[in-house]
């Protein structure tokens, strides 16, 4: 195994809209995880590149599946999660550790 490391892509700024509800939880558990030794934001990011790669995986699929086929036809489900009316409050964002 090398010790040579490679250089971490760039990061960019980038402005998310979010229910003031749901910012004043983030704003706690920033508090929280940075007490606990968590980087919130590397969890957070983390969880966006999953989520950005599975919405690619599924639009790519709609694609494949709708080359020439019925593109009116929408997925079953828009987030490839079972639909649940629970509301998810309080450490939803499970990555590592308490964030």
């Amino acid at each position: 195994m090398g010790v040579l490391k490679r250089k971490e892509e760039p990061t960019e700024t980038m402005t998310l809209r979010l229910p003031a509800s749901v910012k004043a939880e983030i704003d706690r558990l920033r508090e929280r995880t940075s007490e606990a030794g968590f980087d919130l934001n590397a969890t957070i990011c983390e969880s966006i590149i999953r989520l950005t790669r599975q919405m690619r995986e599924e639009m790519d699929a709609l694609d494949g599946k709708t080359a020439g086929g019925d593109r009116s036809r929408k997925p079953e489900r828009a987030n490839g999660l079972a639909h649940s009316d629970r509301v998810v409050s309080g450490g939803a964002a499970d990555g590592q550790g308490e964030a």
